[in-house]
């Protein structure tokens, strides 16, 4: 399927309070006010299909208003148990990796060599 620009994205795109119910058999252009075309792009060089595949990409929704990025808040949740249980001194102790991070830290005579 062809990609319009993000520039002729945008121009094409209609604003929420010209939104009207979109429905398969209704043609796409009629939504669309002849103001929102620049003079130098007619309206034979947007095709229907282009037309159309610019409305799915993002169904009617305001640019500002989309949600991207969830913040969730549960991401970190502190405890004293799990930070010693994954570094603490008898994690080091178990694995070969951890044992060479204990050895390391000794020789650097780091005042804490583990949690």
């Amino acid at each position: 399927m062809p990609r319009l620009p993000l520039h002729l994205l945008r121009l094409v795109r209609p604003f929420p309070a010209q939104c009207p119910k979109f429905t398969p058999a209704s043609p796409v252009t009629q939504f669309l006010p002849p103001s929102t075309f620049p003079p130098f792009l007619s309206r034979s060089l947007i095709t229907r299909s282009l037309l159309h595949a610019a409305h799915n990409a993002l169904p009617f929704a305001p640019p500002m208003l989309q949600v991207r990025h969830r913040s969730r808040g549960n991401e970190y949740q502190p405890s004293q148990r799990v930070r010693k249980r994954r570094h603490g001194f008898l994690a080091r102790k178990r694995s070969v990796g951890g044992r060479k991070i204990l050895v390391r830290r000794k020789a650097k005579q780091r005042r804490f060599l583990t949690h």
